[in-house]
């Protein structure tokens, strides 16, 4: 395994640092050997590579980040195994020293070689450099995800931490369609937390999951789409179709539940099944979501405020 350690200092603020390490897609910006990143949720990206001419794939998981301190993420499949992790120390309150470690294991001819001459070294040095310019330069992040995850084996075993159904920003609260793109993102977060559970706390997060798209699903049947039956163009079939999509994840839902989470094909099943909730919810983003962007103003703050309450009672 090829590890490397380098450090850079830079003239922006810690968070502001710490912010721009927890956006992947930008990683191509000022990584030479990364051709590409794709986020698929928020803990999971796919990578691709070319270092020494050899392109290689694989996908990456979020495995510890706490906020302007440290970022650390693996490799899961693909053809590489790759590590890293990036940590944060405060020098000022305009200045912040930036540490990346970064191990991989070479795998070819020509990987083995470069690294025993230290090519690899030299690119992270100068990875780190072309990140201080980046920063700089921007003056600000060109996002932030500062989600907390503990390090593996540091949760007390069993214990679970509850996964509420939460709303857009207090700024995005007025319009339905931000509250439910918000929404989105926590069930797809939600089913990462599951995927990556065993014992008893997979069994309560697949509980929390299932009540979760339950209380998504409800407000959306009474609240959404009749508006977007009724007030959008072709709102009738897009709307018909979305409920049939819920009505075969309902389905899903139970023949999961019937198996349990302790089933040797529960976690086949899962997979399928979060593909199809990635499907449904990208055809409400592309078809019906604009659609309803359309509507007045003041009609989209009356249907944030109606889903808040369907999905209240809910709960």
């Amino acid at each position: 395994m090829s590890d490397v350690t380098e450090s850079v200092d830079v003239n922006v603020p810690i968070s502001t640092a710490y912010n721009q390490w927890t956006q992947f897609e930008s990683f191509p910006q000022f990584m030479d050997g990364v051709e590409s990143i794709s986020q698929t949720d928020v803990r999971h990206s796919h990578w691709v590579t070319r270092i020494a001419g050899v392109r290689r794939e694989f996908d990456a998981e979020i495995t510890e980040q706490h906020p302007d301190e440290r970022i650390a993420w693996k490799s899961v499949g693909g053809d590489t195994s790759h590590a890293g992790v990036v940590t944060f120390h405060r020098l000022g309150d305009n200045d912040t020293r930036v540490t990346v470690q970064l191990a991989w294991k070479p795998e070819g001819l020509v990987e083995k070689a470069g690294s025993i001459v230290g090519m690899d070294s030299h690119q992270v040095k100068a990875d780190t450099a072309r990140f201080k310019t980046f920063i700089e330069h921007r003056g600000t992040e060109t996002g932030q995800w500062r989600g907390d995850k503990p390090a593996p084996g540091t949760q007390t075993p069993g214990e679970v931490t509850p996964v509420p159904m939460p709303h857009a920003t207090l700024s995005d609260q007025g319009d339905i369609v931000n509250v439910l793109l918000a929404q989105h993102e926590h069930i797809k977060e939600a089913f990462t937390r599951v995927q990556t559970a065993s014992g008893n706390a997979k069994k309560q997060l697949f509980a929390d999951l299932t009540d979760l798209l339950h209380t998504h699903e409800t407000g959306e049947q009474q609240v959404v789409h009749p508006v977007t039956r009724t007030s959008t163009p072709d709102g009738q079939q897009i709307a018909t179709a979305c409920i049939e999509e819920e009505r075969q994840a309902d389905h899903a839902i139970a023949e999961l539940k019937g198996l349990g989470t302790d089933h040797p094909q529960f976690d086949t099943k899962l997979a399928a099944f979060h593909r199809a909730v990635l499907t449904h919810a990208g055809h409400e983003e592309q078809d019906e979501f604009p659609r309803l962007r359309r509507l007045p103003a003041e009609r989209r703050q009356a249907m944030a405020d109606d889903l808040r309450a369907a999905q209240a009672a809910q709960n």
